[in-house]
């Protein structure tokens, strides 16, 4: 990528960072979720790019965001929370693990949903599940307007649309 391009991306994960921040100001998850806005914007732009969610993206993000829930559970004084973001997190990574070998979707999707396994089950489980519908209306629109332009056959990102679906759950 260019630096023009590399520049608008970060630019863009500002924005939508600040946008996090302000909207959960006053959740102890605040800095997950912020973290996560952040990295998430450059893995989509990656992820539309190159059609690839690099390692070196993703497999840090996770004691990143371990350590940020643990912060935010320690704030609220409960561990159910926690609990709860890991069983999501183990949820979702079987889940898209079946579908990996099944359906074809890539093995970087299957990494980035464990981080929003994590972070959607620490606000709950209702919020998983908005995020999950969320990411699959935002792919089917792709989808849909990808064949619409009669590229029938072109491979999706999924990443793009996992990460706005989470950052839609979290914001709402």
């Amino acid at each position: 990528m260019t630096f023009g391009a590399w520049a608008a991306t970060v630019s863009l994960a500002a924005v939508i960072t600040l946008v996090c921040a302000m909207r959960m100001a006053s959740d102890p998850a605040v800095f997950a979720c912020c973290y996560f806005s952040a990295a998430g914007t450059v893995m989509s732009v990656m992820d539309i790019k190159v059609m690839r969610l690099p390692d070196f993206m993703t497999l840090p993000s996770y004691p990143v965001m371990l350590v940020a829930l643990a912060w935010a559970s320690s704030q609220i004084g409960e561990a159910r929370s926690l609990y709860r973001a890991a069983g999501a997190a183990a949820i979702l990574l079987a889940l898209f693990g079946v579908l990996h070998l099944t359906a074809g979707v890539g093995l970087g999707d299957v990494k980035l949903v464990g981080l929003i396994g994590m972070l959607l089950g620490f606000q709950g489980w209702t919020v998983v599940l908005r995020g999950l519908f969320l990411a699959c209306m935002i792919a089917a629109g792709w989808a849909a307007a990808m064949r619409v332009q009669a590229r029938r056959d072109a491979h999706i990102p999924m990443g793009p649309a996992l990460v706005a679906g989470t950052l839609l759950a979290l914001m709402a």
